[in-house]
């Protein structure tokens, strides 16, 4: 009678062994999944986000015309043009007399993200160096740049700004622009934006 009662008590055991490990294994798998699904949707880990220009269409907001692309607004509506375009039928043009377009706004800043924006320019002479990427936040941080990286035949530019947003920059809002000062018209296509939230080290 002890011996099968010995018995009882040890299958009893294994069982409860048995369901433990199961138990164990499945809360593991979710807990993988879940981690999985946050991480593929940037609820953690680094997560970029892509923004994009190609001056095709503008809509009025406000009374005022806004490139519209993939329910984001960039300014410079007003100057869209066929004049010379390097995609697609229309680019924007810039002057001294209106010489912001494609402003793009981003909030609410974390201090940890790289900024990286290119855009196609084209001028009919040497002014197109004058053609600039500009990012800022308020009177805090401006940076611009004209880095070439590619060049076509027909005379397009690709140039780039490329830049880090320091940690004092924290629910601020920036605006990224192209800007042209010079009185000679400089055309303007494709604009690209991508910001990448980077890990805290």
């Amino acid at each position: 009678m002890s011996d099968l009662k010995n018995f009882e008590n040890q299958n009893q055991k294994e069982q409860f062994f048995h369901i433990l490990k199961n138990g164990i294994r499945i809360f593991i798998f979710i807990g993988l999944i879940i981690f999985g699904t946050m991480w593929l949707t940037g609820i953690i880990g680094s997560s970029n986000h892509h923004f994009a220009c190609d001056a095709e269409n503008v809509v009025k907001k406000s009374k005022i015309n806004y490139f519209l692309q993939d329910g984001n607004y960039f300014n410079g509506g007003d100057f869209q043009s066929q004049d010379f375009v390097f995609e697609g039928e229309n680019s924007l043009e810039l002057k001294s007399e209106n010489p912001f377009g494609f402003g793009f706004n981003y909030e609410f800043l974390k201090g940890n993200e790289e900024v990286v924006a290119w855009v196609w320019r084209y001028a009919e002479g040497s002014w197109g160096v004058n053609g600039k990427i500009v990012a800022a936040v308020g009177g805090k941080f401006w940076k611009a740049t004209e880095e070439v990286l590619e060049v076509k035949e027909n005379g397009w530019e690709k140039i780039q700004l490329k830049f880090k947003i320091p940690n004092f920059l924290q629910n601020e809002l920036l605006n990224i622009y192209c800007w042209n000062p010079n009185k000679s018209p400089i055309y303007f296509d494709d604009f690209h934006i991508v910001i990448q939230e980077l890990e805290d080290l």
